[in-house]
């Protein structure tokens, strides 16, 4: 499948799913070709906005350091917990005027580190001991709320992404609190993540689609791994990566052909340094190794160039 090919599907998935018409494309593509310099000064405001953010929480963390041992309780509340929340606020009125829309993603990120550092520093502040997973489940809950409530009124991908996040540490606290076996875990939560990362390669929030292809195939990886080493199911792993390809050209995602293809060829070396390093035919391993290497590497880039790109 070629580039321009791959362009076109992604075109179509996108009008489809917000119910773009032909005319609509057509009228979008005329106004682009009539203002040819649009581009360059969106570029240079979606650029500064980035920089004023990252300006701003620069001061507020400098400021906050400065004079932390100086705060009382209430004041490190409401230096962390309140700026987030201003923050915050200040993004949801950047959405409702179209000049200051783009300045909107740098405070929601802004929020999205105040806050749950507000919740964490008020627990510990005025709690009275317990076990800190609880103080974490709490935090997560409400900024799992907050983000998706607010992702689902404004459909804006930064807030996708902290929605993502916060729900990833939610569930894992959770199932940890219920002594749940953290590999299991690790696979319930890797599986999860790699169907919503799909899901978002579908819909206009694909570009935060690769991140969580990565966490996802890392993780249910590395718990498959942790579940069957050292013992005579693990072959499985060898298995797992290999699905893990398999699920890449299925889902036209380098990402995951990527971790799948490093992952089975780590393991390939770990397997036969673990099990032949003092063998007489430890130097004939190294060649099959290397061949193997090859060979999967040109399989790569043959499944690249035939199912992905």
């Amino acid at each position: 499948m070629s580039l321009k090919d791959d362009a076109l599907q992604d075109i179509v998935a996108l009008a489809q799913h917000n119910q773009i018409t032909l005319a609509e494309i057509a009228q979008a593509l005329a106004a682009a070709s009539a203002q040819p310099n649009v581009a360059p000064a969106s570029v240079l405001s979606k650029l500064f906005g980035y920089v004023g953010g990252i300006f701003v929480f620069a001061g507020i963390g400098v400021f906050i350091s400065m004079y932390w041992d100086d705060f009382g309780s209430a004041s490190r509340v409401i230096i962390t917990l309140g700026s987030g929340l201003v923050a915050f606020v200040m993004g949801l009125v950047c959405l409702s005027d179209q000049k200051y829309e783009r300045v909107a993603t740098p405070l929601f990120l802004m929020a999205s580190v105040l806050q749950p550092t507000g919740i964490m520093v008020m627990l510990q502040e005025y709690s009275s001991g317990g076990d800190v997973r609880h103080g974490l489940l709490f935090m997560a809950a409400y900024m799992l709320v907050q983000q998706g409530a607010t992702f689902w009124a404004k459909q804006r991908t930064v807030l996708a992404f902290s929605a993502l996040l916060f729900g990833c540490i939610f569930f894992a606290n959770l199932f940890d609190i219920w002594d749940v076996d953290e590999k299991l875990i690790g696979i319930v939560i890797g599986s999860s993540l790699l169907c919503i990362a799909y899901a978002m390669q579908q819909s206009k929030h694909m570009a935060i689609a690769p991140f969580w292809y990565f966490v996802g195939a890392v993780l249910l990886l590395w718990s498959v791994f942790e579940s069957v080493e050292n013992s005579l199911l693990e072959p499985v792993y060898l298995g797992a990566t290999a699905f893990i390809i398999f699920l890449s050209t299925y889902v036209r995602s380098r990402t995951l052909l990527l971790v799948g293809t490093l992952a089975m060829l780590i393991y390939i070396g770990y397997y036969t340094a673990e099990h032949f390093a003092n063998t007489v035919g430890w130097p004939i391993a190294l060649v099959i190794i290397g061949i193997a290497l090859i060979g999967l590497s040109a399989l790569a880039v043959r499944l690249n160039n035939q199912y992905i790109k």
